[in-house]
């Protein structure tokens, strides 16, 4: 596994129906333990573009909403990992042609569930992977309608505040009118870690690694970026990982 934890949001129209599987989530160590809940169509797609998701479970009868589960996965651009969740497996074969890559039922036993979850992390994991290996630059428009070219391995860190991301190269920096996710998304999950929730790093510019805050290499060394209770341990996991790797 590439990450300590996965951030999993779960869309179902009845969250009292959630209460045996939830319990069984909490207790696999790889799935972090602030689970998304969201009950309507809607609402998963302001959390999706508001919060990062690396996998999305879908009800299939979404009861009231006007879209089932099925539906909804077909209206999401570039959807995170994609898991049926449902107590009616007639959907199963629908699922699959909708891009959703595992079924499960509401009541399955724990071991199946590991199990399930387990491959789809790894799905993760691959998707992620592949995707990085297609990007090197990103072309993007500053908040000033400029066109910039940025070369992936050239950014220290980007951080969001009061709405606006700024990626901070060695000797410049740009503001963009976009989520901290979407870039997230875009770069390689073996090089780029969250030690907090507004701020995304480049672990290849780390220079020195703290209890509660990290230090980059020069000319960018004179600032701490704190690292966060929430964060801490996957951040702490995945730097690790990548000295390993980079030695």
């Amino acid at each position: 596994m590439n990450k300590l934890n996965y951030r999993l949001l779960i869309v179902d129209d009845d969250p009292d129906s959630l209460l045996y599987i939830l319990m069984q989530l909490h207790d696999l160590p790889f799935i972090h333990e602030d689970i998304g809940i969201v009950s309507s169509p809607e609402r998963a797609m302001t959390y999706l573009k508001e919060n990062e998701v690396d996998i999305l479970m879908l009800d299939m009868d979404l009861g009231q909403a006007g879209v089932n589960g099925i539906q909804l996965a077909g209206m999401i651009a570039n959807p995170p990992v994609m898991v049926a969740c449902s107590a009616y497996p007639s959907y199963v074969f629908e699922a699959n042609e909708a891009g959703i890559c595992a079924y499960l039922s509401k009541i399955t036993s724990f071991k199946i569930l590991k199990t399930i979850m387990e491959e789809v992390v790894g799905i993760v994991d691959r998707k992620a992977e592949q995707q990085s290996r297609d990007i090197q630059s990103l072309t993007m428009k500053t908040l000033q309608n400029e066109i910039v070219l940025i070369e992936v391995g050239d950014i220290y860190y980007a951080s969001v505040e009061l709405g606006e991301l700024q990626i901070v190269l060695e000797a410049e920096s740009h503001r963009f009118n976009t989520k901290l996710h979407q870039l997230q998304s875009k770069l390689s999950v073996q090089n780029f870690a969250r030690p907090r929730l507004n701020t995304l790093v480049n672990l290849a510019k780390v220079d020195l690694v703290l209890p509660n805050e990290l230090y980059l290499i020069k000319p960018r060394n004179g600032m701490a970026i704190s690292i966060t209770r929430a964060y801490r341990a996957n951040f702490n996991h995945r730097f690790e990982v990548y000295r390993q790797n980079n030695r």
